[in-house]
């Protein structure tokens, strides 16, 4: 009897083995970054479309006491970046040099848990996440994603080329509801 009950324990422990989700391939948010060794904050909105490999950002970007306003548009097919000033309207068109990395769960990832954001002890005042992290080609990542949704909640990233960001998403509403946030002015030619 004892050896059935140790079984079934055993058993339901490794019924709970992590699943790697699939996270939405387009939506908009707003997003925090911290970015320690430039020693900024940014506090934007955000439109994500993995679909075309592509996102957007409009951001106030607070460095000591300095804040500034862009549009920040990221087009990896065409390896082509623009960064529009929001007050003179000047744009400054780059070349992206690393792939697109989506916000996503990768094939890879080892689960590091879940726990709530907020409180469980308070009804309806969490949420449950999963943790995940692991290595990339370019770099090492570790993010949550909410456990029903697959929804993005935070995204850490760190490589030689970029060095370190952390992202914080919160507002998240599926799919894109402007699609020419993805479209450069034509002062970008």
């Amino acid at each position: 009897m004892k050896l059935l009950i140790l079984a079934l324990c055993a058993a339901g422990a490794f019924a709970q083995v992590p699943v790697r989700c699939t996270s939405p391939l387009a939506w908009e948010g707003r997003l925090f970054e911290v970015e320690p060794s430039r020693r900024t904050e940014r506090f934007a909105r955000i439109s994500y479309d993995a679909s075309g490999e592509r996102f957007s950002i409009r951001e106030e970007v607070i460095e000591g006491e300095t804040r500034q306003f862009y549009e920040e548009i990221f087009l990896h097919r065409e390896k082509l970046g623009f960064r529009i000033d929001a007050r003179t309207r000047q744009c400054t068109k780059f070349t992206l040099t690393e792939p697109f990395r989506r916000i996503e769960v990768p094939e890879n990832a080892t689960s590091y848990g879940e726990a709530y954001v907020g409180t469980s002890s308070v009804l309806g005042a969490s949420v449950l996440v999963n943790i995940w992290g692991g290595e990339t080609t370019s770099g090492r990542y570790s993010g949550t994603w909410t456990s029903v949704g697959c929804v993005p909640v935070t995204d850490a990233y760190v490589s030689a080329t970029s060095g370190f960001r952390h992202w914080n998403f919160y507002d998240v509403t599926l799919g894109i509801s402007d699609p020419n946030v993805f479209i450069p002015p034509t002062t970008c030619s």
